[in-house]
């Protein structure tokens, strides 16, 4: 991000060796490791989980417990409440805001998300530094300022045990009483130990949204099906949408997707795009044995493989790499702009034992055609065109920090 400070190359290449005779001694060792790299107080630019159950929860509002808003008009009084709602589903899914990884903010402005960076690190400990990532949007509920969803670390008491991977292991979806909510709809969703699978955004040329939605969707569903995967293994649904006032819609086709359980955790972002809907998942990947490789990519039958992006990302490591959201370091465009961010990526990667060809998971959220023309002309000079992450590219209406217009998050795995 623009405020990470520049590393010594000696430095780097220490906590490189540090990072990776880290995991090697404690390679059955749950944890949690926070990399600041120069990151403001309570936040991190890389954090690197290990041998642990992962509570992903859906995006959470500003709302009490019979549904009402929070604090109309103050984002002070709106941040304190979603806070207070995440860590009402941490710890009902057996985990905390003690062991958070990764917080994704979703606000009107920049200045939102400057306040919940701040209240949130008064509230952790100064030792608990999760990545962080902003985007600008709307959200489900038309007075709310701001939203969050997070992935956190879980302990063993909702089904994910110690020990060798148990592929039979399934994920555990859990609706919190103390936060207002559908009870159709979970609101968070713990994944066992082992794999995870990564299907990239599915868009839909469809001109109404909830008919996209429900193509999409059985796409998505379809892939599943090619990795002998179901609908019980969906950890997370993300929908990128417009408008956002069909959020409900949307999510009555997404619900249709999951007959005869509650639907997994999900997230809407508004973008803006002629296309009214995509929607990507996360899925659990059961693992048994060692495999060949950490990640493994797959291309759907009917869909044309890409250079640049995968469609499918297994992820077959308990260990992962999750990196905050990064940001040019100065204000600029264009060409300066992406070279920039895609540079400081490969620094980053490079400083916690990875690099550019064990992408997993990316996000590219950009503000203005010329970030997004970057966003594909940067990705052919960086990335393995036989490796390339999982991802999706979105429209927005800012990216959460000002005078840019781009920016990216990533999950990756380390050097083996």
């Amino acid at each position: 991000m623009a405020w990470r400070s520049s590393f010594p190359a000696a430095l780097a290449l220490g906590l490189a060796a540090l990072v990776s005779h880290t995991a090697a001694q404690d390679a059955a060792r749950p944890s949690i490791q926070y990399v600041p790299l120069g990151a403001p107080a309570g936040m991190s630019q890389a954090v690197i989980v290990q041998g642990m159950p992962l509570v992903h929860t859906r995006q959470l509002l500003p709302l009490d417990r019979e549904g009402k808003l929070v604090g109309e008009g103050s984002p002070d009084a709106q941040i304190e409440n979603v806070l207070a709602n995440l860590e009402a589903v941490l710890v009902d899914s057996g985990s905390g805001m003690d062991r958070l990884v990764r917080v994704n903010v979703y606000a009107l402005s920049t200045g939102v998300v400057s306040s919940f960076r701040e209240h949130l690190a008064k509230r952790l400990g100064p030792n608990v530094r999760p990545a962080i990532t902003s985007v600008l949007t709307p959200l489900p509920h038309r007075k709310a300022l701001v939203g969050a969803d997070a992935v956190a670390g879980a302990g063993d008491s909702l089904g994910a045990g110690r020990g060798s991977l148990d592929p039979a292991q399934a994920v555990v979806l859990r609706r919190c009483a103390a936060v207002a909510g559908d009870g159709r709809c979970a609101d968070a969703a713990v994944l066992p130990r082992g794999g995870v699978a990564y299907l990239s955004g599915q868009p839909d040329q469809g001109s109404l949204t909830e008919s996209a939605a429900a193509r999409s969707m059985s796409g998505l569903m379809r892939t599943l099906g090619y990795l002998k995967l179901a609908p019980k293994d969906v950890v997370q649904v993300k929908v990128f949408l417009r408008p956002m006032t069909s959020s409900k819609d949307v999510l009555r086709e997404v619900q249709k997707c999951f007959p005869g359980q509650i639907t997994p955790p999900v997230v809407f972002v508004e973008w803006l795009a002629a296309v009214p809907v995509e929607i990507e998942l996360i899925a659990r990947l059961p693992v048994s044995g060692k495999p060949v490789r950490q990640v493994e990519y797959f291309t759907p039958p009917e869909v044309r493989p890409s250079n640049t992006f995968s469609k499918v990302a297994l992820l077959q490591t308990d260990r992962a790499i999750y990196l905050s959201g990064l940001y040019a370091r100065q204000p600029s465009r264009g060409e300066p702009q992406g070279l920039d961010v895609f540079g400081q990526l490969q620094e980053v990667l490079e400083k916690v034992g990875s690099d550019m060809r064990h992408l997993v998971k990316g996000t590219y959220y950009v503000s203005d055609d010329d970030a997004a023309r970057w966003v594909d002309r940067c990705r052919p000079r960086f990335y393995d065109p036989t490796c390339p992450p999982a991802a999706s590219k979105l429209m927005v209406h800012g990216v959460g920090m000002s005078g840019r217009t781009m920016t990216i998050d990533m999950i990756a795995v380390g050097r083996p």
